[in-house]
């Protein structure tokens, strides 16, 4: 029988890669015609999770979304922490990199973020610090395979070595633990697209 603990992360981390993905997608159809202009709905949604606990902390919406999709430690220390470090983290992919780049990071935040989540928890015997190998496995083949089947469709498969490089580096920075992986996976691996 499923907790609710794990129940609750099945649904974040299933939104995280749904979400992760439309992002991906956006970008790779938007912003070559709009740029970085289509960093607007993210940095207002980044804008409205950090003021509607503030402002409307009783909404349905808001209230809906604490209950549905955040950590109990979370709710009462920073509401939305994730999604806010998330989208903030995606914004330097964006920035820094030509679109294919940018998608591969966001592909591999979205799926080996999710994946080694939801392993770990589920799978996760064998222990990194506060990480699993099962987990740490799981970020690399998942976002691989993810970001293979983007290249291939997107017509850059020269690509797929970065891709792979790019993985195993954002499941080592995944598994730090120092800083919140939503942002530290994006921002390091786009300083690093950027400087090979």
């Amino acid at each position: 029988m499923m907790t609710e603990e794990k129940s609750l992360e099945v649904r974040r981390q299933l939104f995280h890669m749904t979400l992760g993905s439309a992002i991906a997608l956006a970008v790779w159809l938007l912003k070559p015609d709009y740029g970085n202009l289509i960093l607007l709905p993210l940095l207002a949604a980044i804008a409205a999770l950090l003021i509607t606990p503030k402002l409307a902390p009783n909404s349905m919406v808001s209230n809906h979304l604490l209950t549905r999709f955040e950590r109990k430690k979370d709710i009462k220390r920073f509401p939305y922490r994730g999604a806010i470090f998330y989208g903030v983290g995606i914004v330097f992919p964006i920035v820094l990199l030509p679109v294919e780049l940018a998608c591969v990071v966001i592909v591999i935040l979205s799926i080996g973020d999710a994946m080694s989540t939801l392993i770990g928890k589920f799978h996760g015997t064998h222990r990194i610090w506060d990480k699993s190998v099962e987990g740490t496995l799981a970020f690399v083949a998942f976002a691989f395979a993810a970001n293979l089947m983007f290249l291939k469709l997107a017509g850059h498969t020269e690509l797929a070595q970065k891709a792979l490089l790019l993985t195993a580096l954002g499941a080592l920075i995944e598994v730090q633990g120092l800083v919140d992986d939503n942002l530290a996976v994006p921002m390091v691996l786009s300083i690093i697209a950027r400087i090979v």
